[in-house]
């Protein structure tokens, strides 16, 4: 794994490092954090349990011969997720990673993480882009936007909640209010984790294929989930470090350039 100096200038860092250094943290030698080795077999986990979103269940089985045939790609590619694999992937995520940290409650976790965006089905799944391309006008960054949000899922829960049996109706609003509010540690963790299993996301499905504009988001973004739980600082930055890795096998000509104009995008969204 990479690793780096926090106290070095950012311009005497090589491109690649000086992007995955921005998920470095401030306070990084005060935290309690995993072993580099133990971070990259958690990544690496990560990235296998994906191999669950390639498989179609009934595939090609008797009975099923005209949804085999509508099937638009066959088992073994990575599709778009769709939200309910996403909160899985979420909870299995937290499940794994959760023990290195002892003092946080993992069945708690768990629940929260496949709960977390239930709201979606109210709602469905807002943009964090944005025209923009860098999310300065969505929830991802935008202060406004995201009470908005925040005040939407609100109204999805109570929704949800009136056609639950009443026994569970408040400790399903509880859940959530958590999760919104960011007000445990857990919650927090859950919501870092979130942004983790997306990070893996865009590295599986867009390879080396990626775009500056869109790893100067991604990064951007996935900041938001080392600022909730810091402690998985290096689990981001093995993953964006993978992400970058994976652009100098695809375009190792053009990946200085590729890394000079994340930066330029990365830099430029942060002054708007």
């Amino acid at each position: 794994m990479l690793r780096l100096n926090r106290l070095q200038h950012p311009k005497s860092l090589k491109p690649y490092e000086r992007l995955v250094s921005k998920l470095s943290t401030s306070s990084s030698s005060e935290l309690s954090r995993p072993k580099c080795s133990d971070i990259r077999l958690d990544v690496d986990l990560i990235y296998r349990l994906y191999d669950l979103q390639k498989l179609t269940r009934f595939y090609g089985q008797m009975h099923w011969e005209e949804e085999t045939n509508s099937v638009g790609n066959d088992p073994g590619s990575l599709d778009l997720e769709n939200v309910a694999a996403h909160s899985y992937h979420v909870a299995r995520c937290a499940l794994l990673i959760a023990p290195h940290f002892p003092w946080l409650d993992s069945a708690h976790t768990t629940e929260l993480a496949l709960m977390h965006d239930e709201p979606e089905i109210v709602t469905g799944d807002k943009d964090p882009v944005g025209t923009d391309g860098q999310g300065n006008t969505t929830h991802a960054f935008n202060h406004g936007k995201r009470r908005e949000k925040d005040d939407e899922e609100r109204h999805a829960i109570e929704q949800l909640a009136v056609e639950m049996r009443p026994s569970i109706r408040d400790h399903y609003k509880r859940l959530f209010a958590e999760l919104i509010e960011g007000s445990s540690e857990a919650a927090r963790f859950v919501k870092a984790i979130d942004k983790l299993q997306s990070l893996a996301f865009v590295r599986l499905k867009k390879g080396g294929n990626i775009t500056p504009e869109h790893a100067a988001f991604t990064l951007r973004y996935s900041r938001i989930g080392v600022h909730r739980f810091p402690q998985l600082q290096g689990h981001f930055m093995l993953v964006y470090e993978d992400l970058l890795g994976d652009v100098a096998i695809a375009k190792p000509d053009s990946f200085e350039d590729f890394c000079a104009s994340t930066w330029s995008y990365f830099l430029n969204a942060e002054k708007a």
